[in-house]
């Protein structure tokens, strides 16, 4: 192999797994994460949301491994923004002798803001149903993680 065509596999490879780069939480939420290692896949299901197309479930049939993956995403929405007006102008004389301000009428722009991307996190469960790691990847991870509910 040419060393120029080495270089751009290796950059082509190098640019794909960064790609993949896995986000790293804090403490906390590393913590509630690591708190589903070893049970039920099923325990995820009852107890996360499944509404809404939240969960995609992924079968890997090479290694018998099920992925159940949650994407949090900020919806979009729009805020309205002052552009100009609300300056006195002047006094209006009203019958019989009083006096009304007038000011210039209020202008707003609305800014419309794209959906964000949030967090997907997944839980990778073996051939018997039990999570055996967990990969994440997003912006605000750290806030989106749900831990299982502690058992009564």
């Amino acid at each position: 192999m040419a060393p120029s065509a080495a270089a751009w596999l290796l950059l082509c490879l190098g640019l794909a797994g960064s790609a993949q780069a896995d986000t790293v939480l804090n403490a906390q939420a590393k913590a509630l994460a690591d708190g589903w290692i070893g049970r039920d896949a099923s325990a995820l299901l009852l107890q996360l949301r499944v509404d809404g197309g939240r969960v995609q479930i992924d079968e890997d049939d090479a290694t018998l491994e099920t992925r159940y993956t949650w994407t949090t995403i900020q919806p979009a929405w729009t805020e309205k923004v002052y552009v100009s007006g609300g300056e006195f102008l002047y006094n209006e004389p009203t019958p019989p002798s009083g006096y009304r301000p007038v000011f210039a009428p209020i202008h707003y722009r609305n800014v419309e803001h794209p959906p964000v991307h949030r967090c997907d996190i997944s839980y990778i469960a073996d051939r018997e149903g039990r999570v055996q790691r967990w990969v994440a990847n997003g912006i605000q991870c750290d806030e989106d993680v749900v831990g299982p509910q502690q058992r009564r």
